[in-house]
C-alpha cells in the first residue's frame, strides 16, 4: 500500500492506490476511449505484473465516481523498457534531430540519467498516448490536481523527474496545464492509425494514395500467396510463446534494445490471461515453423498492434514481405468482420505506415526536474 506519507502529500479530493485489484475498475475504464487499451485495468494488470517497478494510480471523484485518472510508474536505470525512460528517449529524440529534443537535453546541464532517473513516468507505461484520462464533466482542476498529486508523490519516492513522455498533440487541455507548471518540451515522436474502410482490402486497396503503391501492394500479396507461406488470424496459443519471444527478441535487437526471450515470455502469458479472446496474432507458418508474427489487442472498436518479431534468415532467403501481410493486410482483411473500425500502429517508421495508408499525430514529451 502507499505509505501514509505518500498520501499526505496529495491534494485534498485526491484518491489513491498502488494496485489495480483496489481500483474501482469499471469506472476507471468507463473513462477511456478505444484507443486506451494501455490504460485499461486488464492491461494495467499485465504492467503491474511485469514491470517490476512501483506502480500507483491516481483519481477525483465527483458524486461518487471518477472522472479524471491517471497511471504512473517509478522508472529506474535497470528496467530494460528503455522507450519508458527519458534520460533514452531523449537523447535518442535528439539523435533523430526532432523538434525541441536538442535544446531540452542541453537544458538539463549532465548526464540525462543522473539529472533524470528516477523518473516518475506519467499517463501509463506505453509508447505513445501518455495521457490523463478524463469524462467530458471533468474540470481543469481535477486534471490539475492529478499532475499536482504525481509530482508529490514523486518527490515522496525520490524521483528526480517527472514526465509525460509521449502526450499526443491533441491532448491540448492536458498540454496547457503542463506547460503553466513549468514542463519544459519537445518532440518524441509520430502516432500512427490506419482507418479501415468499409470495403475490406479491396477498399482498402483503392484507397493507397498512388498507383504505384496499389500495384506494389497486389504483387506483394500475390508473392505470398504463391510461396506457400500459410498466413492467417488466429487466438494466442502459448504453444507459440517460446517462438514468438524468440522472433521478437531479435527484432529487439536490430534496435540495440536487449530483451531476452525469457523476459518476454512472461509478457505474453499475461496477456492471454488477462485478454482472453481480445488478443490475436496474426501469424505466418512454413513447413510448420512460425517464420513471423504480430499480436493485436482489441478494445472497444480498435485493434492496437502489440508486438512482432520475423525470422530473418528465413526472410533473407526468400524476400517475402511479411512484415506487411501481417501487420497490414491480414488485419484490414479481418476488420469488418471482426467490427473493428480502426488499427493502431504506435511510433516509429511513420513513412512507411503513411505509404500503407496510415495518418500520424505528434507526440510530445512533457518534462519537470523535481
Amino acid at each position: 500500500m502507499l505509505r501514509r506519507s505518500a498520501r499526505a502529500l496529495l491534494p485534498p479530493g485526491v484518491h489513491a492506490a498502488d494496485r489495480v485489484a483496489d481500483l474501482p475498475r469499471e469506472e476507471w475504464d468507463a473513462l477511456t476511449g478505444p484507443g486506451d487499451i494501455f490504460l485499461t485495468c486488464r492491461w494495467l494488470e499485465v504492467v503491474e505484473s511485469t514491470a517490476g517497478v512501483p506502480m500507483a494510480y491516481l483519481w477525483t471523484e465527483r458524486a461518487g465516481r471518477p472522472v479524471a485518472a491517471l497511471a504512473t510508474a517509478l522508472a529506474t536505470t535497470s528496467v530494460p523498457w528503455a522507450l519508458g525512460r527519458p534520460d533514452v528517449v531523449l537523447p535518442k529524440s535528439a539523435k533523430e534531430e526532432l523538434p525541441q529534443a536538442a535544446e531540452l537535453l542541453a537544458g538539463l546541464g549532465g548526464d540525462p540519467s543522473e539529472r533524470l532517473m528516477p523518473s516518475l513516468v506519467t499517463g501509463g507505461r506505453h509508447v505513445g498516448g501518455t495521457r490523463l484520462l478524463h469524462a467530458p464533466e471533468a474540470t481543469p482542476e481535477d486534471l490539475a490536481a492529478l499532475v499536482q498529486a504525481a509530482e508529490a508523490l514523486g518527490k515522496e519516492a525520490g524521483a528526480r523527474s517527472v514526465c509525460f513522455l509521449y502526450l499526443d498533440e491533441l491532448d491540448t487541455a492536458l498540454g496547457q496545464i503542463l506547460d503553466a507548471r513549468g514542463y519544459r518540451t519537445c518532440v518524441t515522436g509520430w502516432f500512427s492509425a490506419l482507418e479501415v474502410p468499409d470495403g475490406g482490402f479491396p477498399a482498402y486497396l483503392a484507397a493507397l494514395p498512388s498507383r504505384k503503391r496499389r500495384v506494389s501492394v497486389a504483387a506483394e500479396r500475390r508473392r505470398i500467396a504463391e510461396s506457400g507461406v500459410r498466413v492467417g488470424l488466429e487466438e494466442l496459443d502459448s504453444a507459440d510463446f517460446p517462438r514468438f519471444a524468440e522472433l521478437e527478441s531479435q527484432l529487439l535487437a536490430k534496435y540495440a534494445i536487449d530483451i531476452t526471450p525469457q523476459q518476454l515470455l512472461p509478457l505474453l502469458h499475461q496477456t492471454r490471461e488477462c485478454f482472453g479472446g481480445d488478443a490475436l496474432a496474426a501469424v505466418a507458418r512454413a513447413e510448420g515453423e512460425v517464420v513471423g508474427f504480430a499480436t493485436v489487442l482489441r478494445h472497444r472498436d480498435h485493434w492496437t498492434a502489440r508486438q512482432t518479431g520475423y525470422d530473418y534468415a528465413y526472410q533473407r532467403r526468400t524476400g517475402l514481405p511479411l512484415y506487411f501481410e501481417l501487420l497490414y493486410y491480414v488485419l484490414v482483411e479481418e476488420a469488418a468482420a471482426a467490427g473493428i473500425s480502426t488499427v493502431n500502429y504506435g511510433l516509429g517508421s511513420t513513412a512507411t505506415k503513411r505509404s500503407r495508408g496510415c495518418t500520424a499525430t505528434e507526440q510530445r514529451c512533457h518534462l519537470l526536474t523535481l
